[in-house]
């Protein structure tokens, strides 16, 4: 008998919203998480996932924590040998480098992955929790895009997509558009309110980025205040 544990959150309404643990769904396992790590930090100076954090690297955070879950991380980036000692598979845009954008690197790491899932991260985001991301693969079966949404706005470099998603995305890079929701409307979609998401990561750290030199110095006072939480354990 399967135990459940029932979470959940209030609505403004008032109404409990129920999230459930234990549900079942996609197994993380059985996908491949993709990184993007195209950009080219032109507001730090330099390549800013290499920075160092937590006793890593800014992207070395992320791919600690993807490796336990995912049979497969896929690297897409324009600068391979800078990451070619880290245990991940490297892969570079399929489309010119004028228009290399979001949008071609998502497309190059499903062309590339060995399943048909895949759990795509922008590679300045170090503190994904692995609960929240076992959350959207539980709920990703049987969509070929399920996506975190806060209000109006989406969380598309914190999703999951399918290799379904290849055509549709390659349609819109042969007409020059690059923005990643504009191919959504042919495909199935599942949003999923971040409000929910907060059961498994209460401040929604999973979706911070460093954009800038400021946002770097505050994810090192972050790592640093889990590494004084965890010592205290």
């Amino acid at each position: 008998m399967r135990v459940v544990k029932k979470e959940g959150y209030y609505t403004e309404s008032g109404f409990f919203v129920v999230a459930v643990k234990g549900s079942g769904g996609m197994n993380p396992g059985e996908m491949a998480a993709v990184i993007l790590a195209g950009g080219r930090s032109s507001r730090m100076g330099e390549n800013k996932l290499l920075l160092p954090l937590g006793g890593s690297t800014v992207i070395g955070c992320l791919i600690h924590t993807l490796q336990d879950l995912f049979a497969e991380i896929i690297v897409v980036t324009d600068h391979p040998n800078a990451y070619l000692s880290m245990p991940v598979q490297v892969a570079g845009d399929v489309f010119p480098s004028p228009v290399r954008n979001s949008l071609t690197g998502i497309h190059a790491g499903l062309r590339v992955s060995s399943f048909n899932y895949n759990f795509v991260i922008a590679g300045d985001m170090p503190f994904v929790q692995p609960d929240l991301v076992r959350y959207l693969c539980e709920l990703c079966e049987g969509y070929d895009v399920t996506i975190p949404r806060e209000v109006q706005h989406l969380q598309p470099l914190c999703a999951v997509y399918t290799k379904n998603c290849l055509p549709h995305m390659e349609e819109l890079l042969e007409c020059g558009w690059y923005k990643i929701i504009d191919f959504f409307p042919g495909v199935r979609v599942r949003q999923i309110d971040t409000n929910a998401l907060k059961v498994y990561d209460p401040e929604l750290l999973s979706f911070f980025n460093v954009n800038n030199p400021e946002d770097y110095l505050h994810a090192v006072k972050i790592a640093e205040e889990r590494t004084e939480e965890a010592e205290k354990i």
